[in-house]
């Protein structure tokens, strides 16, 4: 039983490294590209950029640029 587990989960992380290094970043031409392609584009960009952990660059500036403008001057 342990050596058809350890098959199986070894299996499983092989499939999915294949996966991750198979992935390819989006390359698209704006002339031609059709407007689904540039939504998922917007929306993959988007999710990239609004991660949490690690905290993005972008996410950071975004919330300090809301925090300088709900405070009110002195």
């Amino acid at each position: 039983m342990n050596n058809w587990l350890v098959g199986f989960t070894m299996g499983l992380l092989v499939v999915l490294a294949y996966q991750k290094v198979t992935e390819e970043p989006m390359i698209i031409n704006t002339k031609t590209a059709r407007a689904d392609e540039l939504i998922d584009s917007y929306n993959r960009g988007r999710a990239d950029a609004l991660k949490t952990n690690p905290v993005s660059f972008d996410l950071e500036q975004s919330c300090l640029e809301v925090w300088a403008n709900k405070q009110e001057p002195k």
